[in-house]
Parts: C-alpha cells; structure tokens; sequence
C-alpha cells in the first residue's frame, strides 16, 4: 500500500489542497459541509472553518486525497461540553475502499489526549462510514451518533 500521512492543515501550505478537495459538491454535501459558491469567499470560509477547529490532512504519496476534522461538542442546550468532541472526515471518492481513511483515523486517534470522548454523526445508510467507524472502535450510540471514549 502506498504511504498514508495525516498532517495539520495549517502546516506546509495545506491551504490550496484543501480548497481544491472541497470544490467537489457532491463530497461536500456528502458529509453536510455547506460552503459558499462564490470561489473567494468559498476559500475565505474554508480559511475560518481550519481555523476555528482541529483539521488534519490525509495524504498519499504526498497528494492531499482527505481531510479529518475535531470540534468542539455542544450538547443538547447548546452548550460547549468539556472534553467531548465531534469527528468528521471525508476522502476523495477514487479512493474509498482502500482502507485508506480506516488508517488515517487509527494514526489519528493515538495521538490523541486521553480521557476524552469523541462523538461522530453518520446516516445508517452510509455503511462504508460506519465500517471505518467500528474499524477504529467505536461504538453505535444512538439515531445517527457513534462515540468513542480515549482512555
């Protein structure tokens, strides 16, 4: 298999690779990511969106092919609750089922800090999703949530 790295966004310039991955629709909505149409403030809210939360990029063979993202987790009133965080991710569609986002999210997960709770929202349809989801030890929740402690 080809080498799979996980990087900050904000690092080596990841910023154009971003924005060129997140010009596919389909993968944006995909994952429920709505962005502006118009192209500069399209990367003006991408620019907010990597500054405002934990993203990571996927690369293979130094191509940037995905992304992972950790945010901060609002419970049912709204508010920000400590130490609980949602996932996201989304890979080019060329390389789904390739284990290629399963092994990004292991190597992400173990550097992550311990006793944290990580949550993630993902349709029952999406089965591929899911099989990443039980791949890297989670567990089914409840309606669309999975979660995941860090010990």
């Amino acid at each position: 298999m080809s080498e799979i790295i996980i990087e900050p966004a904000k690092t080596n310039n990841n910023l154009g690779a971003i924005v060129k991955l997140l010009d596919n629709e389909n993968l944006t909505q995909a994952v429920g990511l709505l962005l502006p149409l118009q192209r500069e403030k399209r990367v003006q809210a991408i620019k907010m969106f990597v500054r405002q939360n934990h993203v990571m990029v996927v690369k293979l063979n130094e191509d940037v092919v995905g992304m992972i993202v950790l945010s901060a987790w609002y419970g049912d009133e709204g508010k920000r609750i400590a130490h609980h965080y949602e996932l996201g991710y989304l890979l080019q569609q060329n390389q789904w089922n390739k284990g290629i986002m399963t092994t990004a999210l292991q190597k992400f997960i173990s550097i992550l800090p311990s006793k944290i709770t990580i949550h993630a929202e993902c349709k029952q349809s999406n089965y591929r999703s899911q099989r990443v989801l039980v791949k890297c030890g989670f567990t089914y929740d409840k309606d669309d949530l999975w979660q995941r402690i860090i010990k």
